[in-house]
């Protein structure tokens, strides 16, 4: 099964991105927006996982989540991966937080233990909105995201099953975050 592990971003947070991608979407063609419930801030893809090492897993994001306060987090500005003159993935950058640096780095460190590689590329917190797969087009000026401010208190292993219409998200296992 595809496997991940991400910061679950607070209902009244989901809708005011809902919100603003609502004022984004007259403005860009050819994007495929991601739906309110797919909303999530990353930690860390594990891709395909064998079931028995689930629970493993489950382990050392519960551990690890227990040690850490809520992180505070802001939404900081709107961007594109690999960038925005030809993005693939449209988001919603995320303040820098050290203790939410350090976590993430904790877990890649306990699931390298698993069998897990560490990501090459540096943490980058954010939240993923919109994906283009051909071209897209931009009409007019981008409406700038309002930075709302929110807490990080809950982290999921999460299942991901591809269909041909997107991918579906479910959780496996939720962890308060708190000491």
């Amino acid at each position: 099964m595809r496997v991940f592990i991400a910061a679950l971003i607070p209902d009244d947070i989901k809708d005011e991105i809902r919100h603003y991608v609502d004022e984004v979407k007259p403005h860009w063609e050819g994007v495929k927006w991601e739906s309110q419930e797919k909303l999530h801030l990353t930690l860390k893809f594990l891709g395909e996982t064998e079931e028995s090492k689930v629970e493993q897993i489950e382990k050392q994001v519960g551990e690890v989540t227990s040690i850490y306060s809520p992180f505070y987090l802001k939404v900081s500005r709107f961007g594109g991966l690999p960038d925005l003159r030809n993005p693939r993935v449209l988001f919603l950058g995320l303040t820098e937080n050290e203790e939410l640096s350090k976590f993430q780095r904790e877990l890649e460190e306990r699931l390298l233990g698993l069998g897990f590689q560490k990501e090459g590329r540096r943490f980058l917190p954010h939240i993923t909105i919109g994906r283009i797969k051909g071209s897209s087009r931009i009409k007019g000026s981008l409406p700038l995201p309002r930075r709302f401010p929110f807490f990080i208190t809950e982290v999921a292993v999460m299942k991901s099953v591809l269909h041909r219409e997107g991918s579906r998200y479910s959780p496996l296992s939720v962890f308060r975050v708190g000491k």
